[in-house]
């Protein structure tokens, strides 16, 4: 089962999607400010921020629900706004309330679903709904929020569109259903190949299923790098002065400060072994390096430690 279909050659060398200094307000809300953002085929993208930073206006634009102020959107080349049938059919989408209608079932959504998308998946269908033990007859407003938003992620893949839209997904399910519900999503994304832009501000479900993640904050990219490269270059450093640290301090690469006294805690993207050394040599101090997980950068980077780039 793959979800990639067989295009041209041109088409093949796209990117999937793409940002370009978007724009978008509300009034005197600025959802998005100069946003930039690329997403190359077969890729998995983690967009990450806090509620409000802007990933649902970013997603809205992607899929041709809102329109941005200024600034240029694309799918596969085209505007998403004036997509040909035969290439929307190629994107898939599940919003952040990812609820389809209650009154209806699982049957009557996956049969209107199929007749409009001719790569319809009729087994995976099935699988999806064996695993989350899903009556395909019963309303959804009977079923349970997970069995819900699992229905709303049937109709998003089941078409096996090269493009996935995610809108946090997982939102408001229990620790235990949000696992499940993300392992489900890591699966199939492994299976059908195709790329995948899902959005979250919980930052251990994107890493489980990204291998690229994209930091959004009040609108703009703060940065963009694959999950491992982000992994293997975070490092948490401290330092201790004999005297008072230093009110001024850089260093390439920084992301975040915090001075306590003697002691100075920073963040650092692309870190270097030779950084420790370089930095004892040139201040004085005493420094060690430790592992940061994603979690504590994505804290550092948008909380108020924050180095202003």
């Amino acid at each position: 089962m793959n979800m990639q279909h067989t295009h041209n050659d041109e088409t093949a060398e796209q990117p999937a999607f793409s940002f370009t200094n978007v724009y978008q307000s509300f009034g005197t809300t600025q959802a998005l400010d100069g946003f930039n953002l690329q997403g190359q085929q077969g890729r998995v993208i983690g967009l990450v921020g806090r509620n409000g930073a802007g990933k649902s206006s970013a997603i809205r634009c992607l899929v041709g629900l809102a329109k941005p102020t200024s600034g240029q959107v694309r799918v596969f080349g085209q505007s998403p706004w004036h997509m040909e049938p035969a290439l929307r059919q190629r994107v898939g989408y599940m919003s952040e309330s990812g609820v389809p209608i209650l009154g209806a079932s699982a049957r009557d959504l996956s049969a209107f679903s199929a007749s409009l998308y001719p790569h319809w998946d009729r087994e995976l269908e099935h699988r999806m709904l064996e695993r989350f033990r899903i009556d395909p007859g019963k309303p959804l407003k009977k079923l349970s929020l997970g069995q819900q938003r699992t229905v709303a992620l049937m109709l998003a893949i089941c078409p096996k569109p090269d493009l996935l839209v995610l809108d946090e997904p997982a939102a408001n399910l229990d620790a235990v259903m949000r696992r499940e519900f993300i392992e489900v999503v890591l699966t199939l994304v492994a299976e059908q190949g195709g790329t995948v832009l899902f959005s979250s501000h919980i930052l251990s479900d994107v890493e489980r299923v990204a291998d690229r993640i994209a930091f959004l904050d009040r609108g703009r990219l703060l940065l963009d790098r694959d999950t491992d490269e982000l992994r293997a270059g975070v490092r948490r450093l401290r330092l201790v002065f004999t005297n008072e640290a230093p009110a001024n301090f850089q260093t390439p690469g920084m992301v975040a400060m915090r001075r306590q006294g003697r002691e100075l805690l920073i963040t650092v993207e692309g870190y270097q072994e030779t950084l420790v050394n370089q930095l004892a040599q040139s201040t004085g101090a005493h420094v060690e390096a430790q592992g940061l997980g994603l979690e504590e950068l994505f804290i550092d980077l948008l909380g108020s430690n924050r180095v202003a780039a």
